[in-house]
């Protein structure tokens, strides 16, 4: 199991099927939901522990099916399966399982009356606080690998230089879009001249009200608030926030490790260009009425 996580997790951070412990978020936290800053991905430590109290949860309350019937006429004849010991003469298959009261015992109430996989799966992940940037990631109808890059943004994990360099990397730790200041992440994404003159031609060409002059935090808060729901400007907002986030880091990435570069306008079009693709429904229909 450890090595199925092992690869599991060295696909998602190297894209590669050997094993690596090069990761910028730790796996645990990627298998929290989405609400708690997850990416939802299955632990499949606890799946399978959930799985086998699944079967505990059979034996203690139903007794209809015949196996069940043989496990209690052979093993718990007729004793509290909550505290009776664990037969010394039985398979570890059935210890295993009896074992499993412990983890059962732990769940909140209301978990106890649920019968399938997923709701002990859920109480055994345990309760977490929600990050104020959930509905960011919620009916977002931007490309996979944008959702990706901005989820790391929001956590504030992406290799900016000016990380690198805290790690001991010796790098120019210039911003190489603006050559203003030091690439911090709060720089790159709020305060560099060149961001904020795509993220205005973004706010222009979908014809939003904001002030473009926000810092990092306000930015954040405004965008934030204004991406909850499900309506129409709210899925447009949030998928022209991931496509801006992913085109500026692409287009960073490009300067340095590339040597090219490309315009604001340039920039602002070709994202302008993939959220008309990816926009269904509704949110088609408004985009096809705007023009860049």
């Amino acid at each position: 199991m450890s090595l199925i996580e092992s690869y599991c997790r060295s696909y998602i951070w190297a894209g590669a099927n050997t094993i690596t412990k090069r990761t910028l978020i730790a796996w645990d936290r990627m298998c929290l939901p989405i609400s708690a800053g997850g990416y939802n991905l299955l632990n499949i430590r606890i799946w399978n522990r959930a799985a086998i109290s699944k079967v505990y949860w059979d034996f203690a309350k139903k007794k209809d099916k015949m196996w069940m019937k043989w496990i209690h006429t052979y093993y718990i004849k007729s004793q509290s399966i909550m505290e009776m010991d664990i037969p010394q003469q039985a398979s570890w298959m059935v210890k295993k399982i009896i074992e499993a009261r412990g983890i059962i015992q732990q769940l909140p109430t209301a978990q106890l009356n649920q019968s399938s996989i997923k709701h002990i799966y859920l109480g055994m992940l345990g309760n977490h606080s929600r990050v104020t940037w959930r509905a960011l990631m919620f009916h977002n109808d931007a490309r996979p690998k944008t959702r990706f890059t901005m989820w790391m943004q929001c956590h504030g994990r992406l290799m900016t230089t000016y990380r690198l360099a805290k790690w001991g990397i010796q790098v120019n730790t210039m911003c190489c879009l603006c050559n203003g200041t030091n690439e911090t992440h709060t720089h790159l994404f709020g305060e560099c001249s060149f961001a904020k003159a795509v993220w205005g031609r973004l706010i222009q060409w979908t014809q939003i009200q904001v002030n473009t002059n926000h810092d990092y935090a306000q930015k954040m808060a405004w965008i934030t608030t204004k991406a909850k729901g499900k309506s129409c400007a709210a899925r447009l907002l949030k998928m022209v926030y991931a496509e801006y986030v992913y085109g500026l880091w692409r287009q960073r990435n490009s300067r340095i490790f590339e040597g090219t570069s490309r315009t604001t306008e340039q920039v602002a079009r070709e994202m302008a260009c993939v959220c008309n693709i990816r926009a269904q429904g509704g949110m088609r229909a408004r985009l096809q009425q705007l023009r860049f």
